[in-house]
């Protein structure tokens, strides 16, 4: 990895033309060019936020805005287009947005696609994928190990991504099903800047239950979730108190379609649960008093109760994933898989596993318990010749940990296991709570 990044340094430096930075630019054909946009440059960001406002709607406006000129790491933020030489007009964008999650006990360097657009008239001229091409290059030179995006349905299995993570959950729940206990021990206020270090403790006690999450970043935490007015693309935190001391604390907003309520909370128990709900049937009493439509994470406390209170779900979303270089991300995770192994049966393995997803086989070869190389092979495999094989990149739901393989197999029927091989791959490759979140 570090003679890698040493070349690429020297070739940038001997070529300058190919530093993936700020204001780069390359020509791609007679027709159009590609660029990395500049910081301050006032026309080029205009042109950009005009573009995403056609695309995406004029809501968007004050969203794009901040995160190009105000978000805490606009430094790292890349706003990558296509133009179109002969009207010298942007046509197609995307941008990168850098996150870190933790997985296990490993922080992970992940970007995630954001203001993915193109104008009508240029579709089908596989722009995005030219982007999407610069975007990886971006990915292996500044370290990305992983990208996500939240983006529409299907479109993005073309460049190689695949639900993988849960995202949205919506469940309906009727007003009236919310009890109403006297729960007036519980105060509810706005948090404010001072109490940033309680909550970032509270947070991080509260991820520690989960495989993947989003790794607490104070100022991006600040600049999404302490806003005074909430909206699809703005939140506002609030501490549950008792007797004058913080107990839980819970954000509040809108989904990204502005459909529902969004809720994310730290440790609560029935009660704290109630509160939340009663304090929800405040504020959407005028705006239907029939039913709320929240978007409450599955797997927390909150969606239990809502459950039992007579909540219904409505729909579920997810993550859209991709892992462009899987022998880095195996590298990178080594200490997990070791330490699962040796937490089982297999402690003192040494065998070699292979992985395959039809297109590239990698080879784990274990010593004694310990990841001694990580290999990769090209080509479709010989049948008979891997440990386990799941087509494309559905192979990422298995080592995120979003499912088992039985749960795979259950729906691609090749996806296959040696028999010998099932209880070490379930032992590397459990299913995991996932609970990763973006600070955009």
């Amino acid at each position: 990895m570090y003679n890698s990044i040493k070349f690429l340094n020297i070739l940038s430096f001997i070529y300058p033309e190919m530093r993936l930075a700020k204001g780069y630019k390359r020509k791609l054909n007679q027709h159009f060019s590609i660029h990395i946009a500049e910081n301050y440059k006032k026309e080029e960001f205009q042109e950009i936020l005009a573009l995403n406002v056609k695309v995406h709607g004029e809501s968007v406006s004050d969203y794009f805005k901040h995160i190009f000129l105000n978000h805490p790491r606009k430094e790292d933020i890349l706003f990558l287009y296509i133009k179109d030489s002969n009207s010298n007009k942007i046509v197609s964008s995307i941008s990168l947005w850098p996150l870190e999650w933790r997985i296990g006990s490993i922080n992970v360097l992940v970007c995630e696609m954001g203001f993915v657009g193109t104008l009508e008239k240029y579709r089908g001229k596989e722009l995005i994928v030219e982007l999407n091409n610069l975007y990886e290059r971006i990915m292996a030179e500044k370290g990305y190990i992983i990208s996500v995006i939240r983006g529409i349905p299907y479109y993005y299995r073309k460049l190689g991504y695949e639900f993988a993570i849960p995202l949205d959950h919506r469940m309906f729940l009727s007003p009236s099903m919310i009890p109403q206990d006297d729960l007036e021990f519980l105060k509810i206020r706005k948090a404010n800047l001072d109490d940033i270090d309680l909550i970032a403790n509270k947070y991080n006690q509260y991820y520690e239950n989960f495989f993947i999450s989003n790794l607490f970043d104070k100022n991006c935490y600040i600049s999404k979730f302490f806003n005074d007015n909430y909206n699809a693309f703005k939140t506002s935190t609030y501490l549950i108190e008792t007797g004058g001391k913080t107990i839980a604390y819970f954000t509040f907003g809108k989904s990204y379609d502005n459909l529902a309520y969004d809720i994310k909370t730290s440790d609560i128990n029935r009660e704290y649960g109630i509160k939340i709900l009663q304090f929800t049937k405040e504020i959407t009493s005028i705006e239907n008093p029939d039913q709320i439509n929240l978007a409450v994470r599955e797997d927390t406390d909150l969606a239990e109760l809502i459950g039992e209170l007579g909540g219904t779900t409505n729909n579920t979303y997810g993550w859209q994933v991709k892992i462009p270089n899987l022998k880095l991300y195996l590298e990178k995770i080594k200490y997990i898989l070791e330490n699962r192994i040796f937490n089982s049966n297999f402690q003192g393995l040494t065998q070699d596993l292979r992985l395959s997803n039809y297109k590239t086989t990698i080879i784990l070869s274990f010593k004694n318990g310990k990841i001694s190389i990580v290999k990769m092979e090209k080509g479709y495999p010989k049948e008979g010749s891997c440990d386990l094989q799941i087509p494309g990149s559905l192979l990422f739901k298995l080592i995120l940990g979003d499912m088992s393989f039985e749960e795979i197999n259950h729906i691609i029927k090749d996806a296959m296991i040696i028999h010998k091989s099932r209880e070490i791959i379930d032992v590397l490759f459990p299913k995991e709570n996932l609970y990763p979140d973006t600070y955009y």
